[in-house]
């Protein structure tokens, strides 16, 4: 394009820049993402508050149960060992208040796992009324084994230590029992008893509030999260509903009036976004430009006007030509082209083929051809070449990878993927072509960038 014909270029209206709506949508979705994260993480500790809440009131009550339960089973063996004497009850008593010390554990774990001082306070007042009743039970019991003249030897130790008053030892063993067994199931045996299940009652009282306030807390929280990630939600979806019909408006409608003017040979109305107005305007240049230079159509039907490497009517034409065994074809393909042309804009995917197509010249000898036959796609034919090169081949391909991972100019990084195969290959399907595209998909298969052999 010559200077008068960029001054008779018409500018048109800019349009709304695609780019610039893409950016925003970005963004937008961005902060959008991450207000919903945020929102979900807060709904998830709500919700584990909440089971942790319930976790710590199950094992609460477990240990209130605790309680209640360790002071009945004392009281039970207790009870039994006065009745019949039976000296495998004393031992399960004292095994529960010395050994297991259920009452103590329960003690323990509340006070571990909740800071609620009246639920402790509780569970603390039931044990001190447990510990008066051990009290009795201890000498009740005593009085008991001195009714069945069990030998001292026979009781646990803290049992036999335990010291009778004058008058008891004076009593007969009927009646030594008859009071044993009425110290356990007087009135004010009954009372510390009692006394047991109103403090355990209260306990589970105060945790049965503390953990519905707390769920209370957690599940209005989570609810409130819940309500915003909807929102935000909703919010995604119209914004999307949005940015469908812009790319409509801005570029599908436009692209498909492109297709039919391109068809009928005519120039581009200029419409959509800025960057389609752009490839419009610059599309009727080359039209005009090309109905004025017709003296080049010679050069076009052998090469491409954009990277000057062969054509692919050359290439069909060499083709025909591949009827000995020392010739290798190779098919050239650019990754995630589409990607660089969306995301960068044509005029950088030219430039991108203009650089693989330079190194491929480079990279291989001079009486080989390199052809575009495609958008994205290249081929080289190699004369003289056999399957013994294909350690060669592998490394030219390497080579240019290597060199379009850090492309210069400003481009974005490149890779290609190659499908090879040699006159010489082990069974042929016929079609050399054919041969080459099937190793070609297997490298897109197996990995992009890379090269693989028929």
């Amino acid at each position: 394009m010559n200077e008068t014909d960029a001054k008779e270029a018409p500018k048109g209206s800019e349009g709304i820049r695609l780019g610039r709506v893409q950016a925003i949508t970005a963004v937008l979705f961005v902060v959008l993402a991450l207000l919903l994260l945020l929102t979900a993480y807060q709904a998830g500790r709500g919700y584990t508050h909440m089971e942790e809440a319930t976790e710590r009131y199950i094992t609460a009550q477990q240990a209130a149960a605790d309680m209640q339960a360790a002071s009945d089973y004392l009281t039970a063996e207790a009870r039994g060992f006065i009745a019949t004497g039976d000296t495998a009850r004393a031992e399960r008593f004292f095994e529960e208040a010395n050994v297991t010390q259920r009452r103590d554990r329960a003690l323990e774990i509340i006070g571990e796992i909740l800071d609620n001082p009246y639920a402790i306070a509780h569970l603390s007042a039931a044990k001190d009324s447990s510990d008066k009743l051990l009290e009795i039970e201890c000498y009740a019991m005593r009085l008991a084994a001195e009714s069945y003249g069990c030998a001292p030897a026979a009781l646990p130790e803290r049992l036999h230590k335990v010291d009778l008053e004058d008058a008891d030892l004076h009593l007969t063993a009927e009646e030594q029992r008859d009071k044993a067994l009425g110290m356990v199931f007087d009135e004010k045996y009954q009372g510390y008893k009692d006394s047991i299940g109103q403090s355990v009652s209260l306990s589970v009282e105060v945790l049965i509030d503390d953990t519905r306030a707390e769920q209370m807390n957690s599940s209005v929280q989570f609810l409130k999260a819940f309500r915003r990630e909807s929102v935000l939600i909703v919010i995604m979806l119209l914004m999307s509903l949005l940015l469908v019909l812009s790319t409509v408006r801005l570029v599908t409608r436009p692209l498909q009036n492109y297709i039919s003017h391109i068809r009928r040979d005519e120039k581009l109305p200029e419409e959509g976004a800025s960057e389609l107005r752009f490839l419009a305007r610059t599309y009727n240049q080359v039209h005009a430009q090309n109905l004025r230079r017709r003296e080049q159509l010679s050069y076009d039907a052998t090469h491409d006007a954009l990277t000057g490497v062969f054509n692919r009517g050359v290439f069909e034409k060499l083709r025909t030509r591949f009827d000995g065994q020392e010739k290798a074809l190779l098919i050239v393909d650019i990754d995630r082209f589409k990607e660089i042309n969306d995301r960068y804009g044509h005029d950088v995917g030219d430039r991108a083929l203009c650089i693989v197509a330079a190194l491929l010249q480079k990279s291989f000898r001079a009486e080989d051809y390199i052809c575009r036959i495609g958008g994205d796609e290249f081929t080289v034919i190699m004369v003289h070449a056999g399957s013994s090169l294909r350690s060669l081949v592998e490394e030219k391909i390497r080579q240019i990878n290597e060199s379009l991972k850090t492309p210069k100019d400003g481009l974005p990084p490149i890779s290609l993927s190659v499908g090879v195969a040699f006159g010489d290959r082990d069974n042929p399907s016929g079609d050399i072509f054919k041969d080459a595209d099937t190793a070609l998909y297997r490298t897109k298969s197996v990995r992009l960038g890379g090269c693989e052999f028929y």
